[in-house]
């Protein structure tokens, strides 16, 4: 009898021990960005799974696949916010990955496999032209990722000697320092014809053309109009919170990081994940998240912005 107690103690020290600090010692697990290319595996991706769908509040009913996907990254942002975690943006980062380890107790994870890591985003890397004209002649801007800066102009912005130009027909973003081009990155403008997740009808989404200057600066923003509702930890609707015609719900805006806003309206430059090669947004410019940070400190209220077709 008391050899069975022994090994049942030593069966739930070895699981315990397997689990512990398990997700703090992996690299963070994301979607990744257009400048930061996320290292995730099958293995942790399917052990974030595993975790996801065991939890009694998320109850994630994921498929143990090993990829991270839309259904994933959900799940992650449910977590967040059931825990009541800081970030509650589907990135699995420093405070989720504790929080993932204090529930993991009893769990055993499978020992890592030798596998290729997920692709998820191109790693869209900063380039080391000497000058402007020579990334123009080596760089299709219409279709490439890349981005150019030129760090000693960059050092010389002061807001008062900026200036920015979207070009809607490459889908560019230009940062001007005394009239020379500082910073070239690939950004998103509006759809003509963006469908509506939840009507399913086209509507025209275009980005105004035409000179603006930048009238708010707000680091961590939240959309007033875009955005999802939630009914306890389940979303019910996603979309313009105007055409909202449901039960009360709980609304949470859409994340617009280093927002610059440019008209009363609405539209504005501001961060995110999605910098796609087309036009695809509801009528703001995407960044991603690097250059709107290099932007966002080089820019002031004011700053003229010149939108181009």
């Amino acid at each position: 009898m008391k050899l069975i107690k022994v090994f049942t103690l030593l069966s739930i020290l070895v699981v315990m021990a397997n689990a512990k600090n398990y997700f703090v010692k992996q690299s963070d697990i994301c979607e990744g960005t257009e400048n930061y290319q996320c290292p995730n595996d099958y293995e942790s991706i399917r052990n974030l799974q595993l975790t996801l769908n065991r939890d009694k509040k998320v109850k994630g009913q994921l498929r143990l696949d090993g990829k991270w996907g839309k259904a994933t990254k959900e799940a992650i942002i449910t977590f967040q916010k059931v825990y009541n975690l800081k970030n509650t943006d589907g990135w699995v980062g420093k405070d989720t990955k504790i929080k993932l380890d204090r529930l993991t107790s009893n769990i055993k994870f499978r020992k890592h496999k030798q596998v290729k890591n997920v692709s998820l985003m191109k790693n869209h890397k900063y380039t080391t032209h000497s000058s402007f004209s020579s990334f123009k002649r080596r760089v299709n801007l219409r279709r490439s990722y890349k981005v150019f800066q030129d760090r000693k102009l960059l050092k010389k912005a002061n807001g008062r000697n900026t200036r920015l130009k979207i070009d809607i027909s490459q889908q560019r973003v230009f940062l001007y320092v005394d009239g020379k081009v500082a910073l070239s990155s690939p950004c998103t403008t509006g759809a003509r014809h963006k469908i509506e997740p939840n009507t399913r009808t086209y509507r025209d989404k275009h980005t105004p053309t035409g000179t603006f200057r930048i009238q708010e600066k707000i680091a961590d923003k939240r959309s007033t109009i875009f955005g999802k509702f939630y009914k306890g930890h389940r979303m019910v609707y996603k979309g313009d919170r105007r055409k909202y015609r449901g039960k009360r719900a709980r609304y949470v805006g859409a994340s617009l990081k280093n927002w610059m806003r440019l008209t009363s309206s609405g539209i504005g430059l501001h961060a995110s994940a999605y910098v796609k090669r087309h036009p695809a947004t509801n009528g703001c410019i995407r960044l991603p998240y690097r250059v709107s940070r290099t932007i966002f400190s080089k820019v002031r209220k004011g700053t003229k912005v010149s939108i181009v077709n």
